[in-house]
């Protein structure tokens, strides 16, 4: 009986020692799969800064762009305005010298009487 005794002694023996080297196993590759997720959410975290840094690199950019979008349309209005402006110096310099003409051959016309308005002169002293 001794032998057969030993015999469930050894076998528990040797079932707990699998049992343990199991959740020993167990154990490790749950340490293994923490340490994988962690380097993941390091890297995931890399990865999120970046995108952000890659975000407010474009949002200034952006920024950028607009202000030079809003420069161009102002002036675009401003070369409009002086196009505009140059049409109309131009219409008066080409207006100009004929009105200064006629102004001048209607005030010669005032100042030089002409015969037709001179009368005859009577000498009444006599």
């Amino acid at each position: 009986m001794t032998v057969t005794s030993s015999v469930p002694g050894g076998v528990s023996a040797m079932m707990q020692q699998f049992q343990s080297q199991q959740a020993q196993r167990a154990a490790d590759q749950a340490a293994e799969t923490a340490r994988t997720l962690q380097i993941q959410a390091r890297e995931a975290r890399s990865v999120a800064e970046r995108a952000q840094q890659t975000a407010r690199s474009l949002e200034i950019k952006a920024g950028q762009a607009q202000d030079k979008a809003s420069q161009a349309s102002q002036n675009v209005t401003a070369s409009s305005a002086l196009a505009d402006t140059q049409t109309k110096l131009a219409d008066v310099y080409t207006k100009l010298p004929q009105r200064i003409t006629d102004n001048t051959q209607a005030l010669a016309q005032i100042q030089t009487p002409s015969t037709a308005t001179v009368g005859t002169v009577v000498n009444t002293t006599a």
